[in-house]
């Protein structure tokens, strides 16, 4: 069970996943219904989910933009920093 302060850390970084999300949505399969995130070694994966909980894309990849890797980067790996 999660702390009060790991659920609204885990909130907020849900949050900012969603915006990202959103705001390249462009970017993502057409079919996209869900994101999850991952950070190891400071590397950033998400991995894009359809409505039947199938993985159809991993980003970044090589067709994703500068802006949407940097976003990525600075918001959910430094998000991790202080830990």
């Amino acid at each position: 069970m999660p702390t009060p302060e790991q659920q609204r850390e885990y909130t907020r970084l849900s949050g900012l996943l969603q915006d990202i999300g959103m705001r390249y949505r462009q970017e993502l399969p057409r079919e996209s219904k869900s994101l999850a995130v991952t950070v190891n070694d400071g590397k950033v994966l998400v991995e894009v989910y359809d409505i039947g909980g199938k993985v159809i894309g991993k980003v970044p990849n090589e067709s994703t933009s500068f802006a949407l890797r940097n976003d990525l980067e600075r918001g959910l790996v430094c998000a991790n920093c202080s830990d």
